[in-house]
């Protein structure tokens, strides 16, 4: 039987406690995470709760939870972090604008269970959209995705709490590394950047 970590959750073999540093953000982080993502051993949805302790993940599949959550997002104080044909790039967003933001909302799964999750909660679709113009290149390469622009649920975070607060996320940036060396899946699963 395979013997998991109890601080981060990995297999022992793959235990990456050791590279876990925590991000100061003031923002209220909650992940809306497809109920199929929760079970993939690469998803960073993890790493981002154990490099930011004040963060939140809601599975899909938590009826209670998901039904809660508009009551938390204002339409003042919110953004979805969601490419869509309402959505606003968040590096043209006015820095007054940003500023009034306090609650980090993303989505955490394929592009189409993503959809999928939008569509099944049209809540959602109300809340103020943004999506990235300026992203940086990902350097996640154990998923394979054929979208160019793709980044994983962590460098989305990363990089939209970097335009929001000009913050150091590298501990996030450092944990996925970790996880990409310590990962021992085929190196045929692995993508090239």
């Amino acid at each position: 039987m395979r013997l998991y970590c109890k601080k981060c959750g990995y297999p022992e073999a793959t235990c990456i406690c050791a590279h876990i540093s925590t991000v100061n953000t003031s923002l209220n982080i909650i992940i809306i995470q497809h109920e199929k993502e929760a079970y993939h051993a690469k998803n960073t949805a993890r790493l981002i709760s154990l490099c930011i302790p004040t963060s939140r993940i809601v599975l899909t599949n938590d009826a209670q939870a998901m039904d809660s959550l508009p009551n938390e997002c204002s339409l003042e104080h919110t953004a979805l972090m969601y490419p869509s044909d309402t959505s606003m790039p968040i590096e043209r967003t006015a820095p007054e604008r940003l500023k009034q933001l306090s609650t980090l909302l993303l989505i955490d799964g394929s592009w189409k269970q993503a959809f999928g999750i939008v569509k099944q909660h049209p809540w959602l679709a109300t809340l103020p959209t943004f999506h990235f113009s300026s992203a940086p290149t990902s350097n996640y390469a154990i998923r394979h995705t054929k979208l160019e622009h793709a980044l994983s649920t962590l460098e989305a975070t990363a990089y939209a709490i970097s335009c929001l607060e000009k913050t150091d996320v590298s501990a996030l940036h450092e944990a996925q590394c970790a996880l990409q060396k310590h990962w021992q899946g085929p190196k045929s699963h692995r993508r090239q950047i």
